[in-house]
């Protein structure tokens, strides 16, 4: 069976390999037509930029000879007798501007003297042109003018033509003719500096972007000289252009040459749409393609006949397929009864584990009650002994404390009813600050007692949250009365707890200077009946309840060491937001989970 969709397959495959072996040979002859076309029009264009550069070439030459023209150096100041005749020879010859200059680099004479931009008086000694002009040296420069923000090829010569310079004499020449000529061409190409800047180009919007990302160094020097003005100076690709290489530019694929221009150290380049050097494949696989359809369909009919003989063979075994689907529906029916047992049984398993959950959520309701408990026993004892003394205000000050406590207690039982039973239970829009300073005053006899020291760090702006104070408050118990057990051996224990807001979490950091908790059991602090506490007799359900209680309030509860030595504990509570605290009524909490 396999062997024959080999055979089968073996055709198309043969077609396809050919078109492949085709579209290649195809594409490798468009290829180097389109090179040699690209070095045909790369010399034309190259022929064309140097013809403008040598028509003008002679012109500062002349200039730096022309007594006319440099006569302003001699004086040393500006003479309108040389500003006329520049004037003059610029109209005459269609150059843009025509200017001599001291050996210092100020503009003595311009052709453009009459203008608002006038170039006299003005200093272009920073340019290059100039710095090889005085030297004795012929310049060449292409850049975009300082005074008039226009570009063109400054050409240079120094004057006296022999002898120690003086001054220097300069051409510029507008290249945008040229630019516009290869526009209208209907071609893409365009030239490059020797530091890879486009300058001239067929496409406005590639001008004054690279051919690669420049150096630091070299955008530095067009700095300093002005060269572009200020311009942004971008690569026109993501990759360098290269020599016969495809590219890609602005999302559009070329074939990409490139010739030097000899005198100017310039780079010209011409690009070819790559589409062009394709034209070929596109015939080629539509042939490859028709035959292989061609064939399929002769594959399809001769397939065709065989598959009406074998319909008979399928009619025969149907009679077997439908004693075998009997059976399976039998299967399906006795899964069926299997499935309803096994609901029956996990129902059950839900069950027990609500009553497990009930059991420890009774522990942890009497481990909370024995806290407020041993408050109030104080609070009672401390009020005996003001009512002997005759103090009555204090009392009825540990009195209401007393009625807070026991208020307290009464809600904390309503848990195991909530728990057992869910209900809908009211969400408070509270300052967490109240909810530290009630949790210290439940805790401010266990701190008395073994002579810890506490100290708050509360912010003077609220702590709003939309929250459950009393969940809040245990938790902030249980921490607070744990770090008071941990530094009650200390010589100064200290437990600070510091509240603030960050990044929409009211984040409340409870720490101490005790022994710290080791390493190896923060994994295991947050279960349930595990304690380090081997002398006091913990259950180890204090901080299970209160990672519980955070977690059902949307926040957490983590451990780490505190530096230098001891725990800190970080509790996060969700913060209220902007627009949650605009609102009078607040959202009712969702039922509690029953599990």
């Amino acid at each position: 069976m396999s062997r024959r969709w080999l055979y089968l397959a073996l055709p198309p495959f043969l077609l396809v390999v050919a078109g492949f072996v085709l579209v290649q040979l195809f594409l490798e002859l468009d290829e180097d037509a389109i090179d040699r076309k690209a070095a045909e029009r790369l010399t034309l264009y190259r022929q064309t930029i140097l013809g403008e550069y040598q028509k003008y070439r002679y012109l500062p030459y002349m200039i730096a000879r022309d007594p006319r023209a440099t006569s302003a150096l001699g004086l040393g100041q500006p003479v309108e007798s040389a500003n006329r005749f520049l004037e003059e020879m610029a109209l005459n010859s269609g150059v843009e501007l025509l200017y001599v200059m001291n050996s210092e680099g100020t503009t003595l004479a311009a052709s453009n003297w009459r203008e608002e931009l006038s170039l006299v008086g003005r200093n272009y000694g920073f340019r290059p042109y100039f710095k090889s002009a005085i030297q004795g040296e012929e310049g060449s420069f292409f850049a975009i003018g300082a005074t008039s923000d226009e570009p063109g090829l400054f050409l240079a010569r120094p004057t006296p033509v022999s002898g120690a310079p003086i001054g220097v004499a300069v051409v510029k020449v507008d290249m945008g003719p040229l630019e516009e000529a290869w526009a209208e061409g209907g071609e893409t190409v365009f030239a490059s500096d020797a530091n890879g800047v486009i300058f001239l180009s067929s496409q406005p919007d590639w001008r004054y972007r690279t051919l690669f990302e420049l150096p630091d160094e070299v955008r530095e020097t067009i700095e300093a000289t002005r060269q572009y003005a200020g311009r942004e100076l971008n690569p026109v690709s993501d990759q360098s252009l290269r020599a016969h290489q495809q590219i890609s530019i602005d999302g559009k694929a070329f074939r990409h040459n490139a010739a030097e221009v000899g005198l100017l150290g310039w780079q010209l380049h011409f690009l070819v749409p790559v589409e062009e050097a394709r034209r070929s494949v596109l015939p080629i696989w539509a042939v490859t393609i028709t035959l292989c359809l061609i064939y399929a369909v002769i594959v399809l009919v001769l397939r065709g006949r065989r598959l009406r003989k074998a319909s008979a063979l399928l009619r025969q075994e149907s009679a077997g397929l439908k004693e075998l689907n009997t059976r399976l529906v039998e299967e399906i029916q006795e899964r069926r009864r299997v499935e309803r047992e096994l609901l029956e049984a996990q129902r059950g398993l839900a069950r027990s584990s609500r009553l497990a959950a009930v059991g420890e959520m009774s522990a942890a309701v009497v481990h909370e009650l024995s806290q407020p408990l041993s408050a109030l026993r104080m609070f009672v004892a401390g009020t005996r002994k003001f009512l002997e003394k005759g103090d009555t205000s204090t009392a009825a000050e540990n009195l209401d404390e007393i009625d807070s406590l026991q208020m307290r207690m009464a809600s904390l039982t309503q848990e195991l009813k909530r728990f057992a039973r869910p209900g809908e239970s009211r969400i408070e829009k509270i300052d967490l600050r109240e909810s530290v300073r009630v949790a210290e005053k439940i805790v401010r006899p266990r701190f008395e007692e073994t002579g810890v020291m506490l100290d708050l760090d509360l912010p003077e702006e609220p702590l709003e949250a939309e929250t459950a104070p009393l969940r809040i408050e245990q938790i902030l118990v249980n921490l607070l009365r744990n770090g008071a057990d941990a530094t009650a051996g200390e010589e100064q224990g200290v437990v600070t707890l510091r509240a603030q807001r960050k990044n929409g979490q009211v984040i409340m950091q409870i720490s101490d200077n005790g022994p710290g908790i080791p390493e190896d059991l923060r994994e295991r602090i947050f279960d349930p009946f595990f304690s380090t506490k081997a002398s006091s007799g913990g259950m180890g359900l204090g901080l299970a309840i209160s990672i519980r209680l955070a977690e059902d309030l949307g926040g957490d509860l983590s451990v780490r060491a505190n530096a230098p030595k001891g725990a800190l504990f970080e509790l996060h509570v969700p913060a209220l937001t902007d627009d949650a605290a605009g609102g009078d009524l607040l959202p009712e909490a969702k039922p509690e989970a029953a599990e």
